[in-house]
């Protein structure tokens, strides 16, 4: 099975499945994200030139409110010329917008003016009329006022004049109060609304003259804008071209009473720019997430297949040992049918054997006598053998049964012992005599106990010592038997692992890692335990392994 591919394909599943979704998500948040901020800046330019169209005209109103304040004060105290420019000082100091002031009468004939104030200009713009009326106020349009000494090539800058009545008692007019105010302020008031990198907000008529400074250099009263009002709309907002040459997106409003129109307008490179920085976090946001996905599926994927992948090994370990298992079955078998068919030759050979050597009793041939004792003996040995193993071969399981201990332990080290010495390991038992049954059938006892011992022969490949010993304990009524070899040792972070399914310390194909834990499942469900003991020669002086059996007495 291909579980990288399997990895894979979890993967790109995963990828499919979380970044499908959000990719469309992400699509329908960026097309509304450039709507809402091409709608943002619409409504954000109209709200700017509604709201500085009326700061225009409150910056007027108060204009036109401090003249009424004047004019009440003129008529009530009727001052002479002194007083009246002593009040007038005093405003312009307090409102510096102010250039100065003058008084007519009602023939329109100067009669009085505050000092630095150049009358001939005013008075000719007077005589062109006032064009607008507003709260019981004339105004003439924006016009360029010297400013400054009276020399030649003073600076002109724009200016406004409003002229309001003064009322006597009787409500009659007596006479006019002008004043005349540096329209610069008002570009004051609209630079405030700058907006970003290449937003700005002016003022032009009707014709598109400036009446303000732009932000880019425009001069008022000498800077021209194409603009089309030839529908007569008050508001509106449009795409043009504008002085600079610039795209932008333009919105206007018309200053009510005057023909004057307050533009707010942005570079559209600017507004685009935004909708592009958009993309772009909306971009980098969807390759973060794109990581964070493929990380999470790189993880969950890794843990699904590792699952599958130790399931599948266990699988195929079970089916494994499933072979290995009728393997031996057929083996033993076979082993079993071997040891009944040599068993009859070899009682044939032992009886003719013992024929031969009472026909031979009178001969005194003592080495021939020799001769046919080692014979009888070396038959009879191999009978006994035989026998053992036939023992080892019979199956059978049944909880209710007792089973010597130290007879099973005889039984197989008389079985191993030829194979130990050609090992050159030596065997040693300590069986104590005499002790109860344990609570076990035979052939269980027999596989936990072959098991152990094989285990031990494996251990020490350059010989060693084997010891078996049996002890009975009557404090809690278990026999114990005890396995140890004198072999290199276990090394300490293994034992905690001995008993584990498919753990094993030898090399790859030499073993399954079940033994062990087969054997110690068995014990389990006999009653008892298997314990082990193991010193590496890096733990102690001697190196070797003790696992001791411990099984519930009969």
């Amino acid at each position: 099975m291909n579980f990288e591919r399997l990895r894979i394909r979890l993967i790109l599943a995963f990828m499919l499945v979380s970044l499908v979704p959000l990719a469309s998500l992400g699509y329908k948040l960026i097309s509304q994200g450039e709507t809402l901020i091409e709608e943002s800046a619409s409504s954000y330019l109209n709200g700017l030139s509604k709201q500085n169209a009326e700061a225009v005209k409150g910056y007027l109103l108060e204009r036109v409110n401090d003249l009424k304040h004047l004019s009440s004060m003129i008529c009530m105290l009727n001052p002479d010329t002194a007083i009246l420019a002593a009040h007038l000082e005093q405003m312009k100091d307090r409102v510096p917008s102010y250039l100065g002031f003058f008084t007519l009468n009602r023939s329109e004939k100067l009669v009085f003016s505050t000092r630095n104030l150049s009358m001939a200009p005013l008075l000719d713009q007077l005589s062109d009329t006032l064009e607008y009326t507003w709260m019981g106020a004339s105004f003439t349009d924006i016009f360029a006022f010297p400013h400054g000494q009276e020399t030649i090539g003073q600076e002109k800058i724009p200016a406004l004049m409003i002229c309001i009545s003064i009322l006597q008692k009787w409500q009659t007019n007596c006479s006019h109060l002008c004043a005349v105010i540096d329209f610069r302020f008002v570009d004051d008031l609209l630079r405030k609304s700058n907006i970003e990198d290449t937003g700005e907000v002016y003022l032009v008529d009707g014709t598109g003259r400036f009446l303000s400074a732009s932000r880019f250099g425009a001069r008022a009263l000498a800077d021209t804008i194409a603009i089309d009002l030839s529908d007569g709309r008050a508001h509106g907002l449009h795409e043009i071209i504008d002085y600079r040459g610039e795209q932008v997106l333009q919105a206007f409003q018309k200053v009510d009473t005057f023909s004057w129109y307050v533009m707010a307008d942005q570079d559209m490179a600017e507004i685009v720019n935004r909708i592009r920085n958009l993309g772009r976090e909306a971009m980098i946001y969807g390759l973060l997430t794109a990581l964070v996905v493929f990380g999470l599926a790189l993880f969950i994927s890794t843990i699904i297949v590792n699952i599958l992948k130790a399931k599948y090994q266990y699988e195929k370990e079970l089916e494994f040992q499933v072979i290995q298992k009728e393997k031996l079955a057929s083996l033993g078998l076979l082993t079993s049918g071997l040891a009944h068919e040599l068993n009859t030759p070899l009682a044939n050979a032992l009886l003719y054997t013992q024929i031969a050597k009472e026909e031979l009793a009178e001969s005194k041939n003592e080495k021939i006598h020799h001769y046919l004792s080692t014979v009888i003996d070396e038959v009879r040995r191999g009978s006994k053998i035989i026998r053992n193993l036939l023992d080892f071969s019979r199956h059978s399981q049944r909880d209710d049964q007792a089973t010597d201990s130290n007879k099973i332990v005889t039984k197989l080290m008389d079985i191993t012992r030829p194979h130990c010495t050609a090992k050159n390991i030596s065997v040693i038992t300590a069986l104590e005599p005499e002790i109860p049954f344990v609570k076990a059938d035979a052939s269980t006892f027999q596989a936990i106990l072959t098991n152990l011992v094989a285990n031990a022969i494996e251990a020490m490949a350059k010989g060693g010592v084997l010891t078996v010993k049996t002890r009975y304990m009557p404090a809690v009524q278990k026999i114990k038997i005890e396995v140890a070899d004198s072999g290199p040792g276990i090394a300490r972070q293994e034992v905690t692992k001995i008993f584990d399914p498919f753990f094993t310390t030898k090399k790859p194909g030499d073993g399954t890692g079940l033994g062990l834990f087969i054997s110690y499942e068995m014990a389990r469900k006999l009653g008892g335990d298997i314990k082990v003991i193991s010193a590496t020669k890096e733990d102690a002086a001697r190196s070797g392994t003790i696992f001791t059996i411990e099984l519930p007495v009969a």
